[in-house]
């Protein structure tokens, strides 16, 4: 029987994205807000014996010259005191990995920051490209045919992540980030689900996993 994998976004997903590049300024800790229903979603994908939960984040800001507080170090500490809050409430993920590249195309968009050229890159690790996960995989030593993936995030690229790591992907629309749901079913791929929040997620991939293994 295969464990079940699920990898979840961070900003956007599991706690609220307010485009504000978590730890650039030094007032970080009290802009970091848990999404409702993301404990109840992570409790109850627990219930299913020997899943793993691990969060991937591209955090590109990390390569912004103008946010000089916003090191990779830095990063790390957002992502882990996250997920010490989220255990706090009850929740539990088993890890975590940071994107910290900005990919050309990032800055091609972005003509108003100065980025650290050392870190602007396409690079195997950043959403859509499953680098991550696969990361993650390498970390529990697991292979990709051990595994049922799913991943959770509020922008198709996540949905595209999981697809790409032949996976099943979830988008849970967020407000800041219009027209999701139209790029995710122009994918008009089988393995996507449009879910209204978190806890919807996970009962989502209950549903499917428990197909699955019956």
């Amino acid at each position: 029987m295969n464990k079940l994998f699920v990898c979840a976004d961070r900003d956007g997903t599991l706690i609220y994205d307010e485009k504000y590049h978590l730890g650039r300024t030094s007032d970080w800790k009290s802009k970091v807000r848990i999404l409702p229903t993301v404990i109840k979603g992570l409790k109850l994908l627990k219930s299913i014996p020997n899943t793993l939960i691990y969060m991937i984040t591209n955090q590109p800001g990390v390569a912004i010259r103008d946010f000089p507080l916003l090191t990779l170090e830095k990063a790390h500490e957002v992502s882990q005191y996250i997920v010490e809050i989220i255990k706090k409430e009850g929740g539990l993920i088993d890890g975590y990995f940071i994107c910290p590249h900005a990919t050309h195309a990032y800055v091609t968009k972005r003509i108003n920051y100065e980025f650290d050229k050392k870190m602007i890159c396409d690079c195997e690790c950043t959403k859509p490209k499953p680098g991550m996960i696969f990361d993650a995989l390498k970390k529990e030593e697991l292979s990709r045919d051990e595994v049922d993936i799913y991943v959770i995030g509020d922008r198709s690229s996540d949905v595209l992540t999981a697809i790409n790591a032949d996976g099943i992907g979830i988008l849970i629309p967020f407000g800041n980030e219009p027209g999701q749901i139209e790029e995710v079913k122009d994918m008009s791929d089988p393995k996507t689900y449009i879910a209204r929040n978190f806890f919807d997620a996970a009962k989502f991939i209950i549903r499917d996993y428990h197909k699955k293994v019956i």
